[in-house]
């Protein structure tokens, strides 16, 4: 893989648009000093491309996108990553003032750099929004058959003790539904967690890797997917579950009655449980302080008060059948099927961190 030659896009105030960065100028500006922790949140939007009018009306898409960029600017992390991004997504998000003030996106809609970006060009995708200016940007192809690609943002920052510490932060998001596509996604995690490590000139140099999103993990035992040298971040792993039946309302009215989830409406037990901790971060290398770290969900109440306190739809049976995409939105909408992730990782010294992260 060759040196990647963008440090993504800022917005211009003084041409009223987003404007292109070049690795090789970013390489030039000093290291971020960071005196807290780095923060980190990461979030599967939901796409809103391919539903027919019922599911839309189910779904109100321009609803949830508004509460969710409201969510983002509450949290004012350091390094947003978003999944199941589509160009309608990706133009409010870009529109946003608190976006153009403050942060370096990677992609823009109308950039021929980044025109084969899978959130651009008719399909869903990946966004990552940074706060502290990248030193690069890079997407990283899937392997093999898998369509799409991986983001990777690389930052300059310094450890506590002032010296140079880059981290390579990439936003991920592996290939759904259980059991047959177990084998897929430890591939795309094997290939990714290499090319980050390995991959290219910028990514070997880090002396820290992070890969956060949706992992679509639906057993705990595909946690022996995560390779070697990697590991995760207790208090994300003690935050429990992000895709959940029993706290998101939604989920029962824009699954189909008849879902591999609901035991295809025969009940729980004839299908998938539910909850599952579909989200993660997982980390490699020196300089981050895993054990010190906090984190909390985000996008995990309802977006309007009259669903709040009232209990989500059974997975099965009459009450479902009756209710199933008849009740207003205002009863059970959400931001997202998913819970977001927000952590904020302290770093420590390089000379603290002789073995790597496990």
């Amino acid at each position: 893989m060759p040196a990647p030659t963008s440090a993504g896009w800022r917005f211009s105030r003084n041409t009223g648009k987003w404007t292109h960065v070049e690795a090789a100028a970013a390489s030039t500006q000093p290291a971020a000093p960071l005196q807290r922790p780095l923060k980190l949140a990461t979030l599967n939007c939901l796409f809103d491309i391919g539903y027919d009018k019922e599911m839309d009306e189910v779904l109100q898409h321009k609803i949830r996108q508004e509460a969710i960029c409201r969510e983002l600017k509450t949290l004012d992390a350091d390094v947003i990553g978003l999944n199941e991004v589509t160009r309608t997504l990706a133009e409010r998000v870009l529109n946003e003032e608190w976006v153009r003030r403050s942060y370096t996106v990677d992609l823009v809609l109308d950039d021929e750099r980044c025109a084969h970006v899978s959130s651009l060009s008719g399909k869903c995708g990946k966004m990552m929004l940074s706060k502290i200016p990248p030193a690069s940007v890079e997407y990283i192809a899937k392997p093999r058959a898998v369509k799409g690609e991986d983001h990777v943002m690389t930052l300059c920052l310094s450890d506590p003790d002032g010296r140079p510490l880059r981290v390579a932060i990439s936003s991920a998001h592996f290939k759904a539904a259980p059991w047959i596509n177990e084998g897929v996604r430890r591939m795309e995690l094997a290939h990714l967690s290499a090319s980050l490590t390995t991959g290219s000139d910028t990514t070997a140099a880090a002396d820290a890797c992070i890969i956060m999103g949706d992992f679509n993990f639906h057993r705990e035992a595909e946690n022996s997917s995560i390779p070697a040298g990697w590991s995760e971040i207790p208090a994300v792993v003690a935050l429990g579950e992000t895709w959940d039946f029993a706290k998101n309302a939604m989920m029962a009215h824009y699954l189909p009655l008849h879902n591999f989830y609901n035991g295809f409406g025969l009940g729980t037990t004839f299908g998938w449980p539910s909850p599952m901790r579909l989200d993660r971060i997982v980390v490699h290398g020196a300089g981050l302080d895993c054990a010190a770290a906090t984190a909390k969900l985000f996008a995990n109440e309802p977006i309007d008060e009259r669903a709040k306190g009232r209990p989500p739809l059974p997975q099965a049976g009459r009450a479902l059948r009756e209710a199933h995409r008849a009740l207003p939105w205002q009863e059970y909408l959400f931001m997202s099927d998913h819970f977001g992730i927000c952590v904020e990782l302290p770093l420590k010294a390089l000379s603290e961190s002789a073995e790597p992260l496990m």
